[in-house]
C-alpha cells in the first residue's frame, strides 16, 4: 500500500478533525514519514474560518506545530488525490460513500474509530466548555497513534 495524501473529515473542520489532522502529521514526522501529506475537510463548511482558538491551544500545549489553517471543505477533487479518507464518524464516512462521485475512485473510506462505544466518547468541542478540547484530544492521540503504526506497518510490506 502506498499512501501519499491522507483525508481527515469532519463536521466543520475546526475542532476535531483539525486536530486529528495535526497530530497524525506530527506523529508520522516523528516517525520519519516524510512523503505522506495529511489533511482535513469538513463535510459542511459554508465559509472558511480559523481553526477554534480551544483546539489550537491544546495541540500547541502538547508540543504539535500548527500552520496557517483556514476550514475547507471536502471537494469531488479532495478525494480524485487521495488514497486514504477518515471520517470522524462512522455516520460521516457513509454520507461521504452516498454524496460524492469520487467517492468510489479513492482507496479506501472509512474511520479510525473501532467501536460505537469510542466514536460516542470523542466530544463536540466547543469554546464555552474548555475541557472538551483536552478530552477530545485525550482520545484522539492513541486513535492517530494506531493510524501511524497501521500505515507504517502497510508500508513496509
Amino acid at each position: 500500500m502506498d499512501y501519499r495524501k491522507i483525508i481527515i473529515v469532519g463536521e466543520n473542520n475546526i475542532g476535531r478533525s483539525f486536530m486529528a489532522e495535526c497530530i497524525l502529521r506530527g506523529i508520522l514526522q516523528k516517525r520519519k514519514c516524510q512523503n505522506i501529506e495529511v489533511v482535513s475537510r469538513g463535510l459542511v463548511v459554508l465559509f472558511s474560518e480559523p481553526v477554534a482558538p480551544g483546539a489550537a491551544k491544546i495541540l500547541r500545549e502538547k508540543g504539535y506545530r500548527i500552520e496557517d489553517f483556514r476550514s475547507s471543505q471536502l471537494t469531488d477533487e479532495d478525494l480524485a488525490s487521495a488514497d486514504l479518507v477518515l471520517a470522524i464518524t462512522k455516520g460521516l464516512a457513509e454520507e461521504i460513500k452516498e454524496s460524492f462521485d469520487e467517492a468510489t475512485s479513492c482507496m479506501s473510506i472509512g474511520t479510525f474509530i473501532d467501536t460505537t462505544e469510542t466514536e460516542e466518547r470523542i466530544p463536540e468541542v466547543t469554546e464555552e466548555n474548555q475541557e472538551t478540547y483536552q478530552t477530545c484530544f485525550d482520545i484522539l492521540e492513541p486513535l492517530m497513534e494506531a493510524v501511524a503504526d497501521r500505515i507504517i506497518g502497510e508500508l513496509l510490506v
